[in-house]
């Protein structure tokens, strides 16, 4: 029997249809220059090497990391492009590896948010930059299954598809990491401050005068913001680029007092559930909820910390973080952290947290 020889659907699937996919990708993720896009297993794989690798710039390791991942998708699509021989190889283990860390997206958001989190996106905790997973994996899935049955053409002898693939290399670099830096720049208003809520005199603190050492709001921020909130403890809320761009007026209170800070988003189912269960009736201490901006208004849910002072960070960055969180702090110093509203006793260690004498 013959050994057939591939056709035209294979050849343009593998050399085509797979590698502008892939390319698409790559393109959305340079240009908008916005690390949510990729997979929460690869934003934990971020973060956990900067740990390992005793990396202190959390941003700007994760703004390398982006490039990084943009450069091999470059490469790959070149590579499948240029190369014949190497573009049913290289289509068909990109593929599998997306599929693997999409199944890995689905098992964290599905034990996170419930199974229907698999297809209806998340509870709102990540903001609102990626698509289900579900759809992103059938879209991959039926790009490898036409990858494993259609065969491509079969070409002759590549003498020089090394060089092919280093030339692909040193564009994929250079377009990756060629990229300028965007400077993103805000206009604040004082009439929309959300500090300005009369709530705030509810819980007897005064917003009169802006406290000292927070500095004005910046007008220009960085294009993301992903802080490492454990390594808040023990030191001035105030020190934090993230924590500067909270609305103003801030209380005077927030540093010579004892306050909780919550960063929330309006979609967010844990979000909404934390505030209900520990801040919905009369506040012993001040409560600043801080919005993070990047939600679906359409899933907004009512704010139901009535006395809690409202404040915001600005629009314009992304910030890859989930919420909620919550910022114990004494005295101008974060004193505790929880970023897992699930675990009850935690929230509650870090509500009840004191500064050590």
């Amino acid at each position: 029997m013959a050994i057939p020889t591939g056709g035209l659907p294979g050849t343009l699937l593998v050399r085509l249809i797979v590698p502008l996919w892939v390319l698409a990708g790559a393109m959305v993720k340079l240009i908008t220059f916005n690390p949510a896009l990729l997979p929460e297993p690869i934003l934990d794989l971020v973060r956990q090497s900067a740990g390992l690798l005793g990396v202190e710039n959390l941003n700007w390791w994760l703004g390398v990391s982006l490039r990084f991942f943009v450069a091999v998708e470059i490469v790959a699509a070149i590579v499948m492009i240029a190369v014949p021989r190497l573009a049913r190889f290289t289509a068909s283990f990109l593929l599998t590896v997306f599929l693997a860390v999409l199944m890995a997206t689905m098992a964290m958001s599905a034990r996170r948010d419930g199974i229907s989190a698999i297809w209806s996106g998340s509870c709102g905790c990540f903001g609102s930059a990626s698509p289900p997973p579900i759809g992103m994996f059938a879209m991959d899935l039926a790009l490898l299954l036409g990858v494993i049955f259609l065969r491509p053409r079969r070409s002759g002898s590549e003498g020089w598809r090394l060089g092919v693939v280093a030339i692909a290399v040193v564009a994929g670099v250079g377009i990756a990491f060629g990229r300028p830096q965007p400077v993103i720049t805000i206009q604040v208003d004082d009439a929309d401050l959300a500090g300005s809520d009369p709530t705030t005199e509810e819980v007897g603190v005064e917003t009169a005068a802006e406290p000292p050492g927070w500095g004005d709001i910046p007008t220009e921020v960085e294009p993301f913001y992903a802080p490492e909130f454990a390594g808040w403890v023990g030191r001035p809320l105030s020190a934090d680029p993230l924590a500067r761009l909270i609305s103003r007026p801030l209380p005077p209170g927030i540093d010579t007092g004892r306050c909780h800070v919550v960063f929330h988003r309006a979609d967010c189912e844990h979000c909404h559930r934390l505030l209900e269960d520990h801040f919905s009736g009369p506040l012993d201490v001040p409560v600043l909820a801080v919005e993070v901006p990047d939600t679906d208004p359409g899933s907004a849910l009512p704010m139901p910390c009535e006395d809690c002072l409202l404040h915001a960070l600005p629009e314009g960055p992304t910030y890859v973080f989930a919420t909620p969180v919550l910022l114990t702090v004494e005295d101008g110093v974060v004193v505790a952290v929880c970023e897992n509203a699930d675990d009850e006793a935690l929230v509650v260690a870090t509500i009840q947290a004191r500064r050590a004498e």
